[in-house]
C-alpha cells in the first residue's frame, strides 16, 4: 500500500456512518462531510468504497457538505476517484438522504458544481430539476474503424454523447460504447456514451456506459435527460417522456414544450438501501 493512503486512512475516525442508496438501480454511498473529515481524502473513499467484492461497492460516492447558497452542497465522485460536476440518480439519492437525516424538509435546494437545482420528495420518489444545457449539437459524425457513425452530442454539465439502435436488449453495448467514450473527438474528457430506442413519442428505451465507472450501469438519470433533449430536438418524442434503462426501473423526463429546455425535471425512486458503519478494514486489503 502507498504510505501515504495508509496514513490517510489511520487518521480517519475507526467508524464512519454511511447509508446506500439505490435510483433505478444505480447505487450510491452517501457520507455525512458537513464536518468537512473526507474532504482531504475524497478520492481515496471513492476508488477504494466504490470497489465492488473489495468493499461496498458503488456506482459513485455521494457527500453532503454545508452550503451558504442552498440547503446543501453535494459533490459527486466516481469510482476512479475523479469528480464529477451533476448526476440525476444521485442528486435524487442526495435529496432522500438529507430528508431522512433531516439536513432538510421536502422541498430542498442543492448546490453543485455547476449551480443550485431544486428538488422535491414524495415518498420514496424524487424529481429533481436539472441544469440547462450548456451545448447540444445533432447529428455529429466521428469515425470508427473507417466508418462514419452519427450520434447527439448533448453537455448536460457533463459531456453525453448518444446513438439510435433497434433491439436495444440484444446488443453488446461495451466494446463499442469505449472506443467512443476514449475517441479523439472527445478528448480529453472523455463522454458519456447512450443507446436509445424511441418506442413511441413518451416511451424510450435507453442503455448506458458512464465515464468513471467505465462500465456500463444500469441506469443513468443525466443520459436520460440527455436522450429527452436530443430525442425532443428531433421530433421524435414529447414530454413527459418514460425511459426504461436497463434496471427496468422507469424515470421520467418533464419539460414544458417550446421552453428552450429551461425548467427540465427528473423523477424515479431513491430508495434507501442500508445504513451502517465504515471499519477501517473497509479500506484496507486492496492489491
Amino acid at each position: 500500500m502507498n504510505p501515504d493512503h495508509l496514513e490517510t486512512i489511520t487518521q480517519l475516525p475507526d467508524r464512519i456512518q454511511f447509508s446506500k442508496f439505490s435510483a433505478s438501480a444505480n447505487d450510491f454511498i452517501v457520507l455525512d462531510n458537513r464536518s468537512g473529515q473526507f474532504t482531504h481524502c475524497a478520492s481515496l473513499l471513492a476508488k477504494r468504497l466504490c470497489s465492488r467484492r473489495y468493499s461496498i461497492g458503488a456506482d459513485g460516492l455521494i457527500l453532503i457538505e454545508n452550503s451558504n447558497k442552498a440547503s446543501f452542497r453535494v459533490r459527486f465522485i466516481n469510482p476512479d476517484g475523479i469528480q464529477f460536476n451533476t448526476c440525476g440518480n444521485g442528486g435524487r439519492c442526495a435529496a432522500r438522504y438529507a430528508l431522512l437525516s433531516v439536513i432538510a424538509g421536502r422541498k430542498m435546494n442543492l448546490e453543485t458544481n455547476i449551480g443550485v437545482i431544486d428538488a422535491e420528495v414524495v415518498g420514496s420518489s424524487v424529481k429533481i430539476r436539472f441544469v440547462t444545457p450548456s451545448r447540444f449539437t445533432l447529428n455529429v459524425p466521428i469515425i470508427l474503424d473507417g466508418k462514419v457513425i452519427k450520434g447527439h452530442f448533448v453537455r448536460l454539465g457533463d459531456p453525453h454523447f448518444l446513438l439510435y439502435v433497434t433491439d436495444i436488449r440484444k446488443h453488446k453495448i461495451i466494446p463499442l460504447a469505449r472506443k467512443i467514450r476514449y475517441h479523439e473527438r472527445f478528448k480529453p474528457e472523455g463522454v458519456n456514451v447512450h443507446f436509445i430506442e424511441p418506442l413511441n413519442r413518451h416511451y424510450v428505451k435507453i442503455r448506458s456506459y458512464e465515464r468513471g465507472v467505465e462500465d456500463e450501469t444500469l441506469a443513468c438519470g443525466s443520459g436520460c435527460i440527455s436522450a429527452a433533449i436530443a430525442t425532443y430536438a428531433t421530433k421524435q418524442t414529447m414530454p413527459p417522456i418514460t425511459f426504461e434503462p436497463q434496471s427496468g426501473i422507469p424515470l421520467i423526463v418533464h419539460f414544458p414544450e417550446e421552453s428552450n429546455f429551461q425548467d427540465l425535471y427528473l423523477e424515479g425512486d431513491a430508495r434507501l438501501i442500508y445504513r451502517g458503519e465504515l471499519t477501517k478494514e473497509s479500506l484496507l486489503g486492496f492489491p
